[in-house]
């Protein structure tokens, strides 16, 4: 079981914290990081019962075509391994889930991934991809280091962060960097759920942040909060870029997924929310990818 921090204080850049939009919500007015104190159980599955065949179908169309966007992205970014030496850049996928990543990013990559879940573990190890089961940074031997390490939707739902970006930074190889895709809070579709819920109608906002959930948000990040959390650790925000949402691909099984919603009321929100997917393309988009790096040479 893992279990959120103490929030008080704020983890990127000290500052008091204040009420958020409900009472397990938190923001930072100075540098905008929110919070959410909430408890993930990864390994006791409470709350919905989530069907991993309905999730995988759910998640994959639009993970797929954002790795793609994000690992040309990344290879542009680190010269396709300039400076990392001859041989190919070992990367490290944090939390690799069903191993899409991994698969994708081999033909650039040595890689390499760990995953809490053990039911997703079994499955992702079972088709033989490099993958142990166990949390970061424990699951690794005292001697890995990585080129690139990655944290895919990830991040956001570690208990202290500041810890994680700092564990990160010990394992990193000279000229590494950290890559964090999550989402982000400037994001069109978490700015309208903000504002239903101060209206009085929280569903869409308790959702976003997966309250609930076994592994649910506990952060909501924009670039300049990541940037402060990230200097705590030793690092700095180097590069971003925005991603696509959502796709109309996988949408219907995306809402059915997490267990609590009935097949008729997610076909009519399917219906509702898939002629407005074109129109969020012209939007902020609710997700971010970061680049980090060290903040001085070793």
């Amino acid at each position: 079981m893992l279990e959120s921090s103490d929030r008080s204080g704020c983890e990127g850049c000290g500052g008091a914290q204040v009420p958020g939009l409900a009472q397990w919500h938190r923001r930072c007015p100075s540098c905008g990081l929110e919070t959410a104190a909430f408890t993930a159980h990864i390994d006791e599955r409470d709350g919905p019962d989530i069907d991993e065949d309905q999730r995988e179908l759910a998640l994959r169309p639009i993970r797929e075509a954002n790795f793609d966007t994000l690992l040309a992205w990344l290879k542009a970014q680190i010269g396709a391994g300039a400076g990392m030496g001859a041989q190919r850049p070992r990367l490290l996928d944090v939390g690799c889930a069903h191993g899409w990543f991994l698969e994708k990013a081999a033909a650039d990559f040595e890689v390499f991934g760990i995953e809490p879940d053990p039911e997703v573990a079994r499955r992702t190890m079972a088709r033989g991809l490099p993958v142990r089961r166990g949390y970061f940074p424990d699951a690794l031997a005292a001697d890995e280091r990585f080129d690139v390490i990655v944290f895919n939707d990830v991040l956001e739902h570690i208990p202290d962060v500041t810890s994680a970006l700092r564990r990160c930074r010990e394992r990193l190889r000279p000229n590494g960097v950290v890559v964090v895709n999550a989402p982000d809070r400037r994001g069109a579709l978490y700015r309208i759920a903000g504002t239903m819920a101060r209206l009085g109608m929280p569903g869409p906002f308790d959702r976003l942040w997966q309250k609930g959930l076994p592994s649910p948000h506990l952060y909501y990040f924009d670039t300049a909060s990541l940037a402060a959390v990230a200097g705590r650790a030793g690092l700095r925000v180097t590069a971003s870029r925005r991603l696509p949402t959502l796709l109309a691909s996988g949408l219907y099984e995306r809402i059915m997924c997490s267990g609590d919603v009935s097949k008729a009321k997610a076909m009519a929100l399917t219906v509702g929310i898939l002629p407005l997917v074109p129109a969020l393309r012209a939007l902020p988009s609710d997700i971010t990818v970061w680049l980090l790096a060290e903040q001085a040479t070793r």
